[in-house]
């Protein structure tokens, strides 16, 4: 996916995002466009899959923004292909239906991923 497309994508779902997240969407778009060129998304897959990989990265770099950790530190790259990686192993056991809370618990666990992430590689280093 080129930084282009990727940039009409975040705007296209910026309105089914939730109020919190929608204004950010300008600020994520730079770093969408150095994530995409760090960690490749898959290219093709289902509609509500690649909405919520990008619900769950948008509020994972936003997470992080917002706790002063820089989003493409080379510690955290690598956590993006796994929260990829589970997402979509997720989505292709449960084939959710639009209906669901897919894009809702898609964004908490990317809130969670975040937190998870700075305690892994930063915190718990602080601590022991």
């Amino acid at each position: 996916m080129a930084n282009e497309e990727n940039e009409v994508y975040l705007t296209k779902i910026q309105n089914l995002l939730p109020s919190h997240l929608l204004g950010k969407i300008p600020k994520l778009i730079p770093h969408f466009q150095k994530l995409e060129a760090l960690v490749p998304l898959p290219k093709v897959m289902p509609e509500l899959l690649k909405k919520g990989i990008y619900f769950a990265l948008i509020q994972s770099i936003v997470r992080l923004l917002e706790r002063e950790t820089d989003p493409l530190l080379p510690e955290i790259l690598p956590e993006y292909k796994e929260l990829i990686r589970t997402i979509t192993e997720t989505y292709e056991t449960l084939r959710p239906e639009r209906e669901s809370n897919w894009l809702d618990e898609c964004i908490q666990f990317g809130d969670k991923s975040a937190y998870h992430w700075e305690w892994k590689h930063f915190d718990s280093k602080e601590l022991f």
